[in-house]
């Protein structure tokens, strides 16, 4: 069974042996959306506390295990992690997303360098070839933000975390035996599975409000209305249809630059709210996080998909320059975001733990928050009804 919360306090049932840390949830500076930071307190063979964040929860980087082929997904070390990349996570949402955006930046990567290099050396231009990467890119991008939504419908409704800590929890209790159907590693052998630990059916389209209030999935909502409209600039990049294009000024703009504008300007807010959902206060940054870093190259990006179309609405050699420039540079820090994102996706994390068995006066407070905490909890069930599990 899971216990009832109320939406308000955190989003996601919790196993009957875990509880909510009162005063713990931290919350982005926009009150209307779900919290996306906690600490949450696991009750087996001793008390453990357990640091909990949205996009890892989204991510999926609290499974450790393969929930197909049963083999372990946590590595330590860079290396380690970096060979992971090769890994085919075929059956992870988040695998196929940061793919998806690196096959695409890397098109756009190409696209720059035929776009800037006419203006620096003695390479010709070449409008068709660079009027079909942009189509491709474009393209790319706009189904890679498809399923970014996609994975914030199917993030898991349960906070399941008892699979990330097998190996704080091993020297304390014995007889620990991995379900590799989805990671849930039971703290003992007379431990019962909980309903929520269950997988999840897959959803390819929901229209639950719910979802509207997790920052996560509203960057993911806004990713894909701004590469909706940033594709019309790259089917108008295709070059039959830009030379008759330019032939009307007024239909160049309408329909090759404006969409690339609204689009970047549409990237720029949806990077702004991924940084915001890895930082713990709106305005002190997250560097040590990889989400943090994933949105904030991707905002750089952004802002130069969103400059180029600025610059490419005058016809000057200048802005012309300014403008490819800011694709080439644009694209490379799409790049950037892109890998990390990759990179992201298949490093699982064991999540920040502390034994409060080790120090009796911190057991005793951890203790004492968490009782109070779950009676605050249990009161809170009459004004709101439990999240799915």
């Amino acid at each position: 069974m899971s216990k009832p919360l109320s939406p308000h306090a955190f989003p996601h049932a919790l196993p009957s042996n875990v509880e909510l840390i009162e005063g713990s949830i931290v919350r982005c500076s926009i009150t209307a959306f779900a919290p996306t930071h906690a600490q949450l307190i696991r009750h087996n063979g001793g008390v453990h506390a357990v640091e909990w964040n949205a996009r890892d929860h989204r991510k999926q980087r609290y499974r450790t295990v393969s929930p197909r082929r049963g083999h372990t997904r946590h590595v330590k070390g860079f290396w380690p992690k970096f060979i992971h990349l090769f890994r085919i996570e075929y059956w992870n949402i988040s695998w196929w997303v940061g793919m998806m955006f690196t096959a695409g930046s890397i098109v756009w990567v190409i696209n720059g360098f035929q776009v800037f290099l006419p203006f620096v050396s003695s390479v010709p231009t070449a409008p068709a070839k660079s009027g079909w990467s942009a189509f491709v890119g474009a393209t790319i991008f706009a189904f890679a933000s498809i399923l970014l939504v996609i994975e914030a419908w199917n993030r898991d409704d349960s906070a399941l975390f008892g699979y990330a800590l097998k190996e704080s929890l091993k020297d304390s209790i014995s007889g620990v035996r991995s379900n590799h159907d989805n990671g849930f590693h039971p703290g003992s052998e007379t431990e019962k599975r909980p309903e929520d630990t269950k997988l999840q059916n897959w959803t390819w389209f929901s229209t639950d409000p719910k979802y509207f209030h997790e920052i996560g999935f509203m960057a993911a909502f806004t990713q894909w209305c701004a590469a909706t409209i940033f594709w019309i600039s790259g089917f108008a990049g295709i070059v039959q249809l830009n030379t008759a294009l330019m032939k009307h000024t007024a239909s160049l703009v309408g329909v090759f630059w404006v969409p690339q504008i609204i689009g970047g300007s549409g990237f720029i807010i949806s990077s702004t709210l991924y940084m915001l959902e890895a930082q713990r206060k709106w305005y002190i940054p997250a560097p040590l996080s990889l989400g943090w870093h994933s949105g904030f190259w991707n905002l750089i990006g952004g802002i130069g998909f969103a400059a180029c179309g600025a610059f490419g609405i005058s016809t000057r050699h200048w802005a012309q320059y300014q403008s490819t420039l800011c694709t080439f540079w644009g694209s490379w820090a799409f790049l950037i975001g892109s890998l990390i994102q990759w990179y992201e996706a298949v490093s699982p994390i064991r999540g920040k733990e502390q034994d409060e068995e080790k120090g009796k006066g911190r057991e005793d407070d951890t203790s004492s928050n968490s009782r109070d905490g779950g009676n605050e909890n249990r009161n809170d069930t009459t004004d709101g009804q439990p999240p799915k599990a």
